[in-house]
């Protein structure tokens, strides 16, 4: 009796500290995504040089930090003013809003009800300033994230080794196939995710440019960065955008609602068809109710991590459950996965 007991106990004590490392947890999950795609940019030239595992992994790093470095040259003076002007222009432009619908009674109605909105106290745009001193800690979690995914993308043997031998020793083999299968599986969504982000931002930022919208590289860059968080994400980054455009006159208001419109058509008739779904095959359906468990769960980090959450979330359960629990298999026999790290081994 006191053996099924205990084991009780140390479950529910296991589970409530984990409940209070989420956040810990999100960011070394976080890092893990990092680390991975650093392995998925060392992999061509690991393949195709005589670069060995390590010595590619190195020049992912240096080709990445020089590409940022050129992009920031090459857009961040624009980008850092257009952002910093975008910041101050933003509740101006919600303020004109606002006094264009208080005159109205609908409009009034909808200002009273969103008021009334569970929220911080001030309205919603009093968000700003908490975000602004939350900037901190964001950049230190970054930081953090970015040197421990260099430490799992250099040893991923360790780590990984590691974690299959927390298994008995007749699973880790199906661990081991199981962790492999992630692994590719959030490769291909990430690979396909930033496709999708740079190439809905180079096109809402060529847009907003064409139709003389204000602020189109900052407003492109937030289109872009939008696309992370599916559905809601492009949602979101739109707002600042007709604001500003409805400051500017209702030609422009137009306009710019035109473009981004027809971006949105894009991702989803274009971009999502030819990249996404070959690359990440994830139901959208799954993916948007992701994104809202985990932000009730697991707050704002949570959203943002939602859908490769999601994603390894649905490799378990097509793997563990359905394969191993209900034995539904697929008819051709899985080839036994090597370790992502033992993978095209160079000299």
């Amino acid at each position: 009796m006191a053996g099924p007991l205990a084991l009780a106990a140390a479950l529910v004590v296991t589970g409530l500290v984990l409940l209070r490392l989420v956040d810990v947890l999100l960011l070394i999950f976080g890092a893990v995504l990092f680390a991975i795609l650093l392995n998925a940019i060392a992999a061509p030239l690991r393949s195709r040089t005589p670069l060995g595992r390590i010595g590619s992994l190195v020049a992912a790093v240096i080709v990445t930090g020089l590409a940022i470095a050129a992009i920031l040259w090459a857009f961040g003076s624009k980008l850092d003013s257009q952002l910093a002007s975008l910041a101050d222009m933003v509740p101006r432009a919600w303020d004109g809003f606002q006094a264009r619908l208080s005159r109205s009674t609908l409009g009034a109605l909808f200002l009273r009800e969103l008021d009334a909105l569970p929220g911080p106290s001030g309205g919603w745009l009093s968000l700003a300033p908490r975000v602004a001193a939350n900037a901190a800690s964001g950049l230190a979690a970054t930081v953090i994230v970015i040197f421990a995914g260099l430490y799992l993308a250099f040893h991923p043997q360790t780590y990984a080794q590691g974690l299959v031998r927390l298994f008995p020793r007749d699973l880790r083999a199906r661990a081991l196939e199981i962790l492999a299968a992630i692994h590719d599986a959030l490769k291909r969504w990430l690979l396909a995710q930033l496709l999708s982000m740079a190439l809905v931002g180079s096109t809402t930022a060529l847009g907003l440019w064409l139709v003389g919208a204000p602020f189109p590289i900052g407003l492109g860059v937030l289109a872009g960065l939008g696309q992370f968080v599916p559905v809601i994400g492009p949602m979101a980054a739109a707002v600042p955008g007709l604001l500003v455009a409805l400051a500017a006159g209702p030609q422009v208001l137009a306009m710019t609602a035109g473009v981004y419109l027809v971006a949105a058509q894009l991702e989803a008739n274009v971009i999502t068809p030819l990249v996404l779904r070959k690359m990440a095959a994830l139901p959208m359906a799954v993916t948007l109710f992701a994104v809202l468990a985990m932000g009730v769960l697991l707050g704002p980090l949570g959203v943002l991590l939602a859908t490769p959450l999601a994603v390894v979330a649905y490799v378990l359960v097509k793997m563990v459950y359905v394969e191993d629990v209900l034995g539904d298999r697929p008819e051709a026999p899985t080839v036994a996965a090597k370790p992502f790290w033992r993978r095209r081994r160079g000299p």
